[in-house]
């Protein structure tokens, strides 16, 4: 545990660099990537965060920036976050789940759901062999996604414990 807590301290200092912005458009112009999947782990912390991954997509327009988020819900959030969905070449979702209270749709989110709403994502119900086959996420806006509950039993995950 200890070492995943170092790592995802690096990762936040990276982000708080003054050359963020720059070192991240190189790595991914080097990478030559038609599209770049934002946040595996983790999601946008701050409006000062949020603006350099304006800069970073208005910077690369040629690259498709696709992922889901947790963040669409935080007030202090809210504004800068829709700037940075509308971007044309953003395809950013509600991340939302079955303990979500909140409705997404009602503040102009299309969403990435666990088994609810939303067209069954191909790659994970093993309908093609990979996200490059489909490739929904990265070039359709107007689109709801569903995904396979991984990890756990639905039980568990309809009322989550930390630990």
């Amino acid at each position: 545990m200890e070492e995943i807590k170092k790592i995802n301290d690096r990762r936040l200092d990276a982000t708080l660099r003054s050359d963020f912005v720059a070192v991240i458009v190189g790595e991914i112009r080097k990478s030559k990537a038609p599209a770049f999947r934002l946040h595996v782990i983790g999601d946008f912390y701050s409006v000062e965060y949020v603006e350099k991954w304006i800069e970073i997509a208005t910077e690369l327009t040629e690259v498709a920036f696709f992922g889901s988020t947790r963040s669409w819900r935080c007030e202090f959030l809210s504004k800068v976050m829709k700037r940075f969905r509308d971007l044309p070449n953003v395809f950013i979702k509600a991340s939302v789940d079955a303990t979500d209270n909140l409705d997404p749709f009602s503040c102009g989110w299309r969403v990435w759901s666990v088994e609810g709403v939303g067209l069954p994502c191909p790659h994970d119900y093993g309908l093609v062999e990979s996200c490059a086959a489909c490739k929904r996420c990265w070039t359709v806006k107007d689109l709801n996604m569903n995904f396979r509950l991984r990890w756990g039993k639905k039980s568990e995950y309809l009322t989550p414990r930390l630990f």
